[in-house]
């Protein structure tokens, strides 16, 4: 028996799509990558489903093939990186691509001819961000290369927004107004396009402007946003909870150490718990000494380095048993929640659930 686990609350996913439907006024592309950010992608890809989102996300075709291998026979978008060996996966999955790169399109062109079917296209506008994408200034000769491919039909438009969560929405603005001269020359040269996206999460959050009709949320599905201060006034709901029990409770005597390289010595005498719950579930060891975890809504400090498959508290002065549970994440009210783990190890808190391994237990209610 596992007693640690993650518990998924699909109530509150489906709580939050409605929510991400209201505030963004789109259509949905909901982005499903990195094993549903933790969560499980195939359980939570069919509760998307079930609410009438109009398709997935993922940016590799490996996690695309596991959808489609798992029944999942709707519209698929590849957000990241394509290769020439992976074109004819592609066309017999029936997926949706975003790359520019020619020779990769270039093959997927022969690929789709000869399977007598054509390649759906979205063109990726790199607005600043220098990762993916045709910059503007090379827009036209991009343009001009796609044109001689009569199996690719260009379906749709996109960029990725760099600082979406910032209050200053200059930089953010200056993106949109880019991207809206790239899609006019795309339209001009393709007709108008089914798909039009530019907004994550935290644009959906932060009220920025757009000519999209889809929007591409991930970490706000599950309940989360980038930032403690978008999140506060969301409405949305965290789906995500991850909880153990105490397995071991013993005394430490002062000057005695815990855990491994002696992070920690006992300045006097103390009672710990052992939770079978360390790095190698996906908890951030960089909560050695510093963390907590919360039993019998006492928040209980980490003592030591985190274990790969341990982690110790102090528990000094409160009743706690072998057995009793213990909420690693939380609300923020019962528990730490996602904000308070990811600012106690210097992190963001798209890395604590996405780090979360397969050896945890997920848990759907």
């Amino acid at each position: 028996m596992n007693r640690s686990k993650a518990i998924i609350n699909t109530k509150n996913i489906r709580h939050n799509l409605r929510i991400i439907r209201e505030k963004s006024d789109t259509k949905i592309i909901g982005i499903v990558k990195a094993n549903g950010y933790g969560t499980g992608i195939n359980e939570i890809s069919k509760v998307l489903r079930d609410e009438g989102v109009e398709m997935l996300g993922v940016p590799y075709v490996h996690e695309a093939q596991g959808l489609r291998e798992k029944g999942d026979s709707g519209d698929i978008l590849l957000t990241g990186t394509l290769f020439e060996s992976e074109v004819n996966e592609v066309i017999n999955l029936d997926l949706q691509v975003c790359t520019v790169n020619i020779n990769v399109l270039k093959s997927l062109d022969q690929s789709a001819k000869s399977q007598n079917k054509k390649a759906l296209l979205h063109i990726f506008v790199d607005t600043g961000m220098n990762r993916e994408g045709v910059k503007l200034i090379n827009l036209d000769d991009f343009i001009s290369k796609l044109k001689t491919f009569e199996n690719l039909k260009v379906v749709g438009c996109l960029t990725h927004l760099i600082s979406s969560d910032d209050k200053d929405k200059t930089q953010t603005e200056k993106q949109i107004a880019q991207f809206t001269t790239a899609l006019e020359k795309i339209e001009q040269a393709f007709g108008k396009l089914e798909y039009i996206h530019t907004h994550n999460s935290a644009a959906i959050f932060n009220d920025i402007k757009s000519p999209g009709n889809y929007s591409r949320p991930g970490i706000a599905i599950y309940g989360f946003l980038p930032t403690r201060e978008l999140q506060e006034n969301s409405n949305l709901r965290p789906s995500l909870k991850l909880v153990s029990e105490v397995t071991l409770v013993k005394q430490v005597k002062k000057g005695e150490t815990v855990g491994y390289s002696n992070k920690y010595i006992a300045e006097k005498d103390i009672t710990i718990a052992l939770i079978p719950f360390g790095y190698g579930h996906g908890f951030p060891w960089a909560l050695s000494n510093c963390g907590s975890f919360n039993i019998k809504n006492n928040p209980c400090k980490i003592v030591g380095s985190v274990c790969m498959d341990f982690t110790m508290v102090d528990i000094s002065g409160l009743d706690i048993s072998v057995g009793d549970e213990v909420i690693i994440m939380g609300d923020g009210i019962n528990g730490d929640s996602i904000y308070d783990i990811s600012e106690k190890a210097n992190t963001i808190p798209y890395e604590i659930i996405t780090h979360l391994l397969p050896r945890l237990d997920r848990e759907y209610i």
